[in-house]
Parts: C-alpha cells; sequence; structure tokens
C-alpha cells in the first residue's frame, strides 16, 4: 500500500474545504452571483410616517434625514444596490440579498426612471415612472407593476433569486421601484 505524501494531502485538505465552503453558500452552489440591497431606515420614525411595518431592521437614520438627504442630493447613499455593475455568465442565477429593514424591488426596465411612489420619484429628479415599475390610473395616481420573473420584490431580511435564463447575452438595467436611485447595470455574457 502506497503512503500520501504530507504536501500533496494538505493540498488535498485545503481543495476539499474550499469547495465545501464555495458550494455552501447559495451565490456558489449555483455558480452565480448576488446583488446585496441596504438601506438604512430606523423603524421608529419610517413606521411613524408611513405606517406600521414599513421598516422593520434596524437602520439609524431617521426619516426626516432620509427625506433631506434625498432632497439635497436626489439619493439617499445607504439606499443602494451593491454592486452596481454586475457581469455573469448566460442561464447563471443572481442571488438577491435584502440586508435592509424594508421591502425593494430588482426590476428590469427599458430606461432608468421613476417607480411607483410618486414623492420619492419627484425627490429623485426621476417624475416619470419607468412603465415596468409603475401603471398610471386614469386619475393619475401610480400603481405598482405585480411582481414577475423580471419584477422582483424582496422583503427585508430575505433572499430570492433572478434567473437569467433566456437572457440574450446583452446589457440590462435594473432598479429598485420604490427607491429609483437604486439602480444595477447587468452584463450577460
Amino acid at each position: 500500500m502506497r503512503r500520501a505524501n504530507g504536501p500533496a494531502l494538505v493540498l488535498a485538505a485545503a481543495i476539499s474545504v474550499v469547495t465545501a465552503l464555495v458550494v455552501a453558500t447559495p451565490a456558489g452552489a449555483s455558480g452565480g452571483h448576488s446583488v446585496t440591497f441596504h438601506d438604512d431606515c430606523d423603524p421608529i420614525s419610517f413606521n411613524a410616517a408611513i405606517g406600521a411595518g414599513t421598516c422593520v431592521g434596524d437602520g439609524e437614520t431617521p426619516f426626516g434625514a432620509f427625506i433631506a438627504e434625498l432632497s439635497a442630493t436626489r439619493k439617499a447613499a445607504e439606499w443602494r444596490f451593491e454592486p452596481s455593475m454586475l457581469t455573469v455568465k448566460d442561464g447563471r442565477p443572481v442571488l438577491l440579498e435584502n440586508e435592509g429593514g424594508e421591502t425593494h424591488t430588482f426590476t428590469m426596465v427599458k430606461a432608468f426612471g421613476g417607480g411607483f411612489v410618486p414623492a420619492l420619484n419627484a425627490l429623485s429628479g426621476t417624475p416619470v415612472p419607468a412603465g415596468e415599475c409603475a401603471a398610471t390610473l386614469p386619475d393619475g395616481s401610480l400603481v405598482p407593476q405585480p411582481p414577475s420573473p423580471v419584477n422582483v420584490f424582496v422583503t427585508a431580511d430575505k433572499e430570492d433569486s433572478f434567473r437569467t435564463a433566456g437572457l440574450a447575452p446583452g446589457t440590462y438595467l435594473f432598479q429598485c421601484c420604490i427607491h429609483p436611485w437604486m439602480r444595477v447595470v447587468l452584463t450577460v455574457k
């Protein structure tokens, strides 16, 4: 019987550990990538201003500070997708990880625009909603487009995935239809 030499055994063990770690992660298990959703809503002030359950996280930004930042800069820096640019192989899924306290959408749009919250559209400088985000009723009010494979709603502290299967190689635009400054440019190769 032949004995394995020390360095080969150590290398084999290291490869096994790395492989186990990659496969144990959802993105690694599917061979995909991830987009992380961030926000920093303070639950007391957001729920008081918008309604119970709007923010279920443990963020620290009061609603008034959020509105002030949005008014001054047309975005709230803590409300973002990471990364903002992503390249994936054709057919690979993208894991959507909401680490914030609010619901967000991951919506494929033809062009970046507003979402379905008129006040946030106005404050972010995107007064015209992207058609993939909102429908306009006869009275002028906006209603969200229903969830679909290309309009994914992800609640706070949850994960979902976006399937790139069926997308031709090319570049696609995604935004949050609630917070329209949250954007991703996704390239499928």
